[in-house]
């Protein structure tokens, strides 16, 4: 990802511009105001007001948002994580201006309705419900509720029913106000049009003129470059009858910040990445069949982070799978890689990565992420450079943090 333009407009926010040949363009909006930065008691508040966003503004209804760029061919849409919230657009080039001003209509004058509310509130109910129904995605939020119980951290995205049902219009208004400032936020752009068309676009619908005199948040976490224990450790089986038997191990990680980040991507790709020759897909499904899905999980984030492994197997082959998945850790955290397995590991995720920046709008979304998280968005010969750097010692390094049996915690679902 070379040549982007990085520019901060009259109102303080920050924008990253790349420029493409391709017919579609795509914008995204990133805030830091994600889960960890809900009031107490007020759980899934960030994810609520995500839902809200689209259910009308000053001058539009839910329905004429719908339809804005979705009858152009175009789509908008929104996710909130841990950490952000994130609006985001894909149009045909000669649309991006309609998209931008869409989006700064969504963010600025949204009027959060006590009658929407009441109607999406069930949306959002059953959307808790339906995750009952999909144990692989639950039992990561409830293994994260342990891992960081007591920590803003241990927040579900969703929330609890019994705190959303408190959440009022005023509420929402309260957190958008207090997060969705222009020092707190990242507007990245990509698409066939001029560097200085996309400026002043941006400038439009998001410069000073657009923002009311606002106090930037101060409750952003400052980074901590040592690594972060478990609240507690767990072992834990529960009864969900589920026809497969679930399991998920694993601790705290490097944050964001943290030297051995990059060393600790690295390694999880290695064991349990996306590519179907990692090496516990290789044991688990390949060698014995004990397995249909087994993967390695890294999600770093200010301060913190979190890596797991999970796989679902039949309950007679629980014992069996975590043996060989030990065997597999103890691989890495026992024996120096060679030069050899390095170099190979280090050119299939640069491949990866590589073909990943070909998707324009996973680019976009990288970009605000990139900006909003290192104030700077990493050109590919830079992530090439970060990944080319890892030694040997520094895996073993990593998988011996990471996954020390005395901070290791397992979550089983039967």
């Amino acid at each position: 990802m070379n040549n982007v333009l990085l520019t901060t407009l009259s109102s303080g926010l920050r924008c990253a511009i790349y420029t493409t040949t391709s017919p579609v363009s795509y914008c995204a909006l990133s805030t830091l105001g994600g889960t960890r930065f809900e009031p107490q008691g007020f759980a899934g508040l960030a994810h609520f007001c995500e839902h809200m966003l689209f259910k009308g503004t000053e001058k539009r209804s839910a329905y004429h948002i719908n339809n804005r760029l979705e009858r152009l061919g175009g789509e908008i849409n929104a996710f909130t994580t841990k950490e952000e919230l994130v609006l985001h657009t894909t149009v045909l080039r000669e649309d991006l201006g309609k998209a931008l001003e869409l989006v700064s209509d969504l963010v600025l004058n949204s009027v959060f309705s006590e009658e929407g509310i009441i109607k999406e509130r069930e949306v959002v109910l059953e959307e808790i419900r339906s995750y009952k129904d999909a144990p692989s995605e639950l039992i990561y939020d409830v293994f994260e509720e342990k891992l960081f119980s007591g920590t803003p951290m241990a927040t579900p995205i969703l929330g609890y029913p019994r705190e959303l049902k408190k959440i009022t219009s005023a509420r929402m208004k309260a957190f958008m106000g207090e997060h969705f400032v222009p020092g707190n936020m990242a507007l990245s752009l990509v698409g066939n049009t001029s560097a200085a068309r996309m400026v002043t676009l941006a400038e439009k619908y998001f410069g000073s003129s657009r923002f009311a005199a606002q106090a930037e948040t101060d409750d952003v976490p400052s980074a901590i470059p040592s690594l972060t224990e478990p609240s507690f450790l767990f072992e834990e089986t529960q009864r969900r009858g589920t026809y497969q038997t679930h399991c998920l191990t694993g601790s705290t990680a490097y944050g964001l910040h943290h030297k051995n980040r990059v060393p600790l991507v690295l390694l999880m790709n290695i064991m349990g990445g996306p590519a179907s020759n990692a090496r516990l897909n290789m044991l688990l499904r390949e060698k014995y069949g004990l397995v249909y899905t087994v993967e390695a999980s890294y999600l770093p984030y200010i301060d913190t982070g979190f890596a797991g492994i999970y796989f679902g197997t039949d309950a007679p082959n629980l014992a069996r799978c975590r043996e060989l998945t030990e065997k597999v850790i103890g691989q890495y955290s026992h024996t120096l890689m060679t030069d050899l397995q390095l170099d190979r590991a280090k050119k299939q995720l640069i491949g990866q990565i590589s073909i990943a920046e070909d998707n324009h709008e996973a680019q976009c979304l990288s970009m605000g992420k990139s900006l909003l998280s290192f104030g700077k968005v990493f050109s590919h010969n830079e992530l090439v450079a970060q990944i080319e750097s890892v030694t040997p010692l520094q895996i073993l390094e990593a998988a011996n943090e990471i996954w020390d049996e005395k901070r290791r915690c397992t979550l089983i679902y039967h």
